[in-house]
């Protein structure tokens, strides 16, 4: 078990245009708080914090034309809502039915401004 997926919840991401792809160091801080508060191991954590940032997304995600171009191909992730937040976890573990240009082990936060259930 990766230590993050019996505690939280499944993630729907209604509006993928609603990305945040360069969040900055304050919205992270919130989203790591969160992750934190709700017993995420600290390794994990950590590396997970490392890809919330497009410029550490795989390929078929770190560029706008990419996510305009690939947008369909998200709806198969399978995402983690992270608690209180409009955010979600994609884990590699759940998702190694997606191309390799779609996900990073062990795994990225992706940020939203709207639209996560």
């Amino acid at each position: 078990s990766s230590g993050i997926n019996a505690e939280y919840g499944e993630g729907r991401v209604r509006r993928w245009g609603g990305m945040i792809s360069t969040p900055d160091n304050v919205l992270q801080g919130h989203i790591r708080r969160s992750l934190q508060d709700s017993g995420c191991p600290q390794r994990l954590l950590n590396e997970l914090m490392n890809c919330a940032h497009e410029r550490k997304w795989p390929d078929g995600l770190n560029s706008l034309e990419m996510r305009q171009v690939n947008r369909v191909c998200y709806e198969q992730y399978v995402t983690r809502r992270v608690p209180g937040r409009q955010a979600v976890v994609v884990l590699y573990l759940e998702n190694q039915h997606m191309d390799a240009p779609f996900i990073r082990n062990p795994g990225m936060v992706l940020i939203f401004a709207h639209g996560i259930d």
